[in-house]
């Protein structure tokens, strides 16, 4: 009997509050997916079983509806409504709340270094990260049409009256607080931008300026803040519809990539006049998000198929025999790490192949874990059942997270002073 099982057993109806359980157990791995002589197998480490736990839902009845995770927090959100935030690092249960009524339709949710947000049904829900403290509320004045994104001190989201709305932090923490505005604020909502068309996925934020596509494919791009915000900076017309959220990298410039339903991959950059920098033809509709680690752009295929490209140029990867990075049969991309990919393929197999080769280095067939978690953020592997158990891998050796998207988040590693030579430390005991 496993230890999924006996959990299951134990819990009858509502599982209470648990406490994420640290194993470091190496994982097993099919020798039959990498030849031994095969040195790539040598250059990824094997992946080790950091932690498990478990979120808080009815088993009787509810089952997950979303995972999502930044570099701090695994946030697990029931059918029925209820959050169960996960310390990424070590699986402790940090808190755990029903956000809005329950069984209330949710949004995935969004969140920054130190908020969570939340929308269920019209509402908005604004949550503090790391202690599950409710910091506002804010009924929107129509129905979203996609989620919230989060800047330092504002946030931004689609209504279904075809706009897009902006709203300061701290005037609705005001609001929440004194149940009114702030002095000289006529508003709650800090400006609109209307477009005329339908806006189906959320916007993406760079340091001044927001990016959102709308249904027709069109792409535009506003200051977020000063004088001119909520001012259309351009407008990129894709003439077909999008298939795939927009994916922003911050670099040394600001990218935006977006996929279409010709076929095509865009990519634009943010903080010029909407200079189209390259396009790639992709041969398979794309719907799955794009996803950016460090200076490589991974594509996953709706036909199974996985490209890489460079990210300047828009050139597609070589491999060292000079071929380009391919994959097949591939659903999902679970995470990358400096030396391997971690993809999910159709027989719901965990697979890892080198970034290097672009060879397949192991296969892991994990029964219980059929819900696997994209993570564009950290280079941690999230593995879920539908029933809320979670796990973690990482690969043997690498102690610490490697932060993709927002390395200046990273911890700070205290300098160890190195020991002086024999020479310098006799000088100084005989002075």
């Amino acid at each position: 009997m496993t230890t999924l099982h006996r959990t299951f057993m134990f819990l009858a109806i509502l599982v209470p509050g648990s406490i994420g359980t640290a194993t470091d157990e190496p994982v097993a791995v099919d020798e039959a997916a990498a030849s031994p002589a095969d040195s790539t197998a040598v250059e990824v480490p094997p992946l080790v079983r950091v932690w498990e736990a478990h979120a808080v839902l009815n088993v009787s009845r509810d089952h997950v509806a979303h995972i999502v995770n930044d570099e701090d927090v695994v946030f697990v959100q029931s059918s029925s409504g209820v959050v169960t935030a996960i310390n990424a690092e070590t699986g402790r249960e940090m808190w755990t709340a029903l956000v809005g009524r329950s069984d209330e339709v949710s949004m995935p949710a969004s969140s920054n270094a130190n908020i969570v947000m939340i929308v269920a049904g019209p509402t908005l829900y604004a949550l503090d990260k790391f202690t599950g403290r409710q910091l506002f509320s804010f009924r929107l004045p129509s129905l979203p049409s996609a989620g919230p994104v989060i800047t330092e001190g504002t946030f931004l989201i689609p209504l279904s009256d075809n706009s897009v709305v902006a709203c300061a932090i701290k005037t609705l923490q005001y609001l929440e607080r004194y149940n009114k505005l702030p002095p000289g604020i006529p508003q709650a909502i800090a400006w609109r931008f209307a477009t005329g068309e339908v806006i189906r996925r959320i916007p993406v934020a760079g340091t001044e300026r927001v990016g959102f596509v709308t249904a027709q494919g069109n792409i535009h791009v506003l200051d977020i803040g000063g004088t001119q915000a909520g001012r259309s900076k351009f407008e990129f017309l894709m003439k077909s519809p999008p298939t795939s959220p927009l994916t922003l990298a911050s670099r040394e410039e600001e990218y935006l990539l977006a996929a279409a339903a010709n076929n095509r991959l865009y990519c634009i950059g943010m903080n010029t006049n909407g200079r189209m920098l390259w396009t790639y033809p992709l041969g398979q509709r794309v719907s799955e998000p794009i996803t950016v680690i460090g200076q490589d752009v991974y594509v996953v295929g709706d036909e199974g198929g996985l490209i890489a490209l460079e990210l300047k140029s828009g050139l597609p990867i070589q491999t060292p025999n000079d071929k380009p990075f391919e994959l097949s049969d591939v659903t999902t991309l679970v995470s990358v790490s400096e030396k391997a990919l971690y993809v999910y393929d159709s027989a719901e197999r965990l697979v890892t192949v080198s970034r290097k080769t672009g060879k397949v280095v192991a296969m892991n067939q994990f029964n219980d874990l059929k819900v696997p978690v994209r993570n564009s953020m950290t280079d941690r592997i999230y593995m879920s059942s539908s029933a809320g158990y979670i796990v973690c891998f990482k690969e043997g050796g690498v102690e610490f997270p490697i932060y993709h998207q927002n390395p200046e988040r990273s911890p700070i590693m205290p300098e160890i002073a190195k020991p002086a030579p024999p020479a310098a430390a006799e000088a100084a005991e005989n002075n």
